[in-house]
């Protein structure tokens, strides 16, 4: 049996399901159904890959990795990001990722730099990954187009059918997806005209995806292929066809459907979208709405790119190595703008900054976005002059001798200059946007398809004894085995957390128990595990059995010990402390001075939340401090003009402390400045 052989194989075949599998997956298992599983399967197939490649070199007793003109950019960027991970404000997020997204963790960008490597260094043929990176994106958009018929309407909390996100999990990440893609389908359009179709279903679910961000992109890589093209190449007869089909399906696409750009519709449709709207009433919001009541998000991600901002600015370390590695959710929380709390997302949590280089930048400090956009800049110049040479289209067509070797060669020109397009693409969604874990493989690995050919190795000879390649091998199926547990206590978890919600407690105990059992390290498993106890703690109480009440508030406060230990920076874990210590106090009546602790604590980490205040105040009030409790209030109207709640606890506080004409001014206030219509209001104002 040949080893290199055979490792060559597996390598090529990994890649392969990287392009065709990531996209596709999803479970109903898990909690977090789309890109959790994209990213395990990612880590997966990098063991996979990687250990391949490391048995590969042991047999063939030589280290050889490809010299890319990436190298010094891809160094600097991961001495950045590991630097930030070091000095991080959450160590164990800036490992791992954050919950729900994981993709940004050290542990992925390790992945994606040992598959670009990988890539590069090995022999991988390019023309059939793209071909299956087609076929899955087909069956993507396949899919697209049958949520906006309605297939699984009724599966998602979410309007699916006006917004379809696929398997992609969101409608912006499914437009970006199918943006990069568009131009590969336009490059084989150039052989094949049937090509063309495909590049069309993509843009129809691109369309109903409705996704600003997604067209701006397209429209780059639209016009970067074939400007390129129409400058590159002689015969321009043999671009019409395929360019006249493409682009005369996209005008009738828009004509029908529309982009839900208005600017745009008004041009291209007989008539202005008829989105039924909704009005708002005068005191929900005060920054501009979306037509389904919502405020319009180029002015939420105005107030995020703000406090992102603020938070990098915040401190000499921060500005130089940022606040940690994906630790942008607890950055935001410190340094959130006050005018955030008008909008109709005030209470939302922002776990990225909705701007990939301001992602950067508050979280990697200028050392990260400075490398990050050291690899933009590096590959850019670099394609630039490569396209001057004879690699690229017109001088190959001059210099090949038959015409087989014209349309090899021509082909492949043309492919990287869709693969190129493409990757520019995710350049400009990114600005609106931020990378999940498909369009950060195709990142880097689009790069690494068009650097494949041409190359040079860096070269060591290697000398191991033969059995280290089964050392190789062990290691690989252990750390398979690891994340096949991680996997599983993900479900586990899961499904105690939705246990939890359906009110089978004891359940939810008992698989959240299990998750943690496989993977303790993860907080947020503990922290969910403490939220179950302590309404279990609450139910022995109502049952008058102080016994196992007392012994389930131990076990509650541990768990959330546990939480907290491992990321102290973590805002809802405080609130979840506040909220078992609270539910403690019937059985204890001192567990209210240590809930207001713990929310202060909260408080201190996320100043600018109003709701905070609020809690902080109604629990001051409880324990006798009602002049703090005032105090708090007044602090929560004024960073939110509009708080209903607060201005009602305010009036209720004023009317305790016997101060009605201060009661009476506040119902006044919020009747002329907030909802002069709000019934309990001008009925407290008669009373």
């Amino acid at each position: 049996m040949n080893v290199s052989v055979w490792c060559t194989r597996i390598i090529r075949t990994g890649f392969i399901l990287i392009f065709t599998l990531v996209p596709l997956l999803l479970t109903p298992w898990n909690y977090e159904l789309f890109e959790y599983n994209k990213m395990m399967v990612t880590y997966a197939l990098t063991v996979v890959i990687v250990g391949a490649w490391i048995v590969k070199m042991i047999n063939d007793r030589e280290i050889r990795i490809a010299k890319t003109p990436l190298d010094i950019p891809i160094v600097l960027f991961f001495v950045s990001q590991l630097v930030s991970a070091l000095f991080s404000i959450d160590h164990h997020v800036s490992w791992f990722g954050y919950y729900s997204r994981f993709n940004g963790g050290m542990w992925s960008v390790i992945s994606y730099i040992l598959l670009y490597y990988a890539f590069v260094s090995n022999s991988i043929t390019v023309l059939p990954l793209l071909m299956g990176t087609l076929a899955s994106g087909a069956v993507v958009a396949i899919y697209g187009v049958l949520e906006r018929l309605g297939i699984d309407k009724n599966l998602w909390v979410q309007d699916v059918q006006n917004r379809v996100f696929s398997t992609l999990g969101q409608p912006n990440w499914l437009g970006a997806y199918l943006v990069a893609l568009i131009p590969i389908a336009f490059g084989f359009s150039l052989k094949k005209v049937y090509w063309a179709g495909l590049s069309v279903l993509f843009f129809a679910v691109l369309l109903f995806t409705r996704s600003r961000s997604g067209l701006v992109g397209f429209a780059a890589a639209d016009a970067f292929f074939w400007g390129i093209l129409l400058l590159r190449t002689r015969s321009r007869l043999s671009l019409k066809i395929p360019f006249v089909i493409c682009h005369v399906s996209f005008v009738m696409l828009v004509f029908f459907n529309g982009t839900s750009i208005d600017s745009i519709d008004r041009w291209l449709r007989p008539t202005p979208s008829t989105t039924p709207t909704t009005e708002a009433t005068p005191s929900a919001y005060t920054a501009p709405l979306l037509e389904f009541g919502g405020t319009e998000s180029g002015t939420i991600r105005k107030y995020v790119w703000q406090g992102a901002v603020t938070a990098w600015k915040s401190s000499v370390k921060t500005m130089l190595v940022g606040t940690g590695t994906e630790t942008f959710a607890f950055a935001f929380y410190q340094y959130r703008p006050k005018k955030h709390n008008l909008t109709s997302e005030w209470d939302f949590l922002y776990n990225k900054a909705h701007n990939e280089y301001l992602n950067y930048l508050t979280t990697t400090g200028v050392f990260g976005l400075g490398s990050y956009l050291l690899i933009i800049g590096a590959f850019i110049i670099w394609f630039i002059k490569i396209s001057k040479s004879e690699f690229l289209i017109s001088k190959q067509i001059q210099s090949s001798k038959s015409k087989l070797d014209q349309l090899g060669q021509l082909e492949i020109s043309t492919l990287h200059i869709a693969l190129f397009a493409g990757w520019v693409s995710i350049l400009v969604t990114n600005f609106f946007g931020f990378s999940v874990v498909i369009l950060q493989l195709f990142f880097f690995l689009f790069p690494a398809m068009i650097l494949a050919n041409g190359k040079t190795y860096y070269n060591k000879s290697l000398r191991l004894p033969r059995f280290t390649m089964w050392v190789a091998s062990v290691i690989s199926i252990i750390l398979l085995v690891i994340l096949g547990r991680m996997w599983w206590a993900d479900i586990l978890f899961a499904k105690g957390y939705r246990g939890a919600r359906l009110g089978q407690y004891e359940a939810s105990r008992a698989a959240l128990s299990q998750a943690i059992a496989i993977n303790p390290t993860e907080p947020l498993y503990h922290d969910e595990a403490s939220s179950t106890l302590s309404i279990l703690t609450s139910l022995a109480i109502e049952n008058r059995d102080a016994t196992t009440a007392a012994a389930l508030a131990r076990e509650s406060i541990k768990e959330n010990d546990a939480a907290i230990r491992t990321e102290p920076a973590n805002v809802n874990f405080w609130k979840t402390r506040t909220k078992i210590l609270y539910s403690f106090t019937p059985f204890d009546p001192t567990f209210i001075k240590a809930a207001i602790t713990a929310l202060e604590k909260a408080h201190t980490l996320s100043p600018n939340d109003p709701k905070i205040l609020y809690n902080l105040a109604v629990l001051y009030g409880q324990d006798g401090n009602t002049d703090r409790a005032i105090e708090l209030l007044k602090t929560a109207v004024t960073i939110k003009s509009n708080y209903r709640d607060a201005y009602w606890a305010l009036h209720v506080f004023y009317n305790q402390i016997k101060q009605s004409e201060l009661a009476k001014s506040i119902i006044t206030g919020y009747l002329t400045n907030v909802d002069p219509n709000d019934n309990e209001f001008k009925q407290a104002l008669t009373q």
